[in-house]
């Protein structure tokens, strides 16, 4: 997937733009609206991006992750290679260990996350502090002609960028996980 950057001066225009990106076939879930004021977000109906997104919480609670199974792995190995699994416990305490430090470094990460600004929404800070509105499209490769043609009909859209965005095949496992966990 494609996801790319506009800024938006008026929330009454974006609420056009976002119906009309939904009558060409782009869910909903795939718009994402960024501002610091989210009040006026549902005054004008419009899909304010997610808190995952707005902090770097993904992103360090992965780093996180990494970082506790290598050395959750590490205990592992040199539990393996001195043997210590030998003595009359087993190698279960030194398993668990190796399970709480990934379980730690994750958390660890996950919490430095939540105090951190997004990468992306340090990029547009300062569109942000002036009142700007920021919008996120998410595409897939198919529908980039579409996109270009209705952002032609909106000549206050000022594009500012795109990136490739997290797979479709993840964003549908996400859905069925929470469809599981409701």
């Amino acid at each position: 997937m494609l996801r790319h950057y506009y800024i938006v001066d008026s929330q009454d225009e974006l609420e056009i733009i976002e119906y009309e990106l939904q009558s060409y076939g782009i869910a909903k879930d795939h718009i994402h609206t960024l501002t610091n004021d989210d009040k006026s977000l549902g005054h004008h109906h419009l899909y304010e991006v997610d808190n995952s997104l707005k902090k770097g919480l993904i992103k360090s609670g992965d780093i996180g992750a990494a970082i506790g199974l290598v050395f959750a792995v590490t205990i592992l190995l040199l539990t393996y290679f001195q043997g210590w699994y030998n003595g009359p416990l087993g190698g279960m305490p030194l398993i668990m260990f190796a399970l709480v430090v990934l379980v730690f470094c994750t958390w660890e990460g996950d919490h430095m996350g939540i105090q951190l600004p997004n990468i992306n929404s340090q990029a547009f800070k300062q569109s942000l502090e002036n009142g700007k509105t920021i919008l996120f499209i998410d595409i897939e490769q198919q529908q980039e002609l579409t996109i270009n043609k209705m952002m032609v009909s909106h000549p206050t859209l000022k594009p500012e960028g795109m990136i490739t965005a997290t797979p479709e095949w993840l964003i549908r496992q996400q859905k069925k996980l929470q469809g599981l966990l409701k």
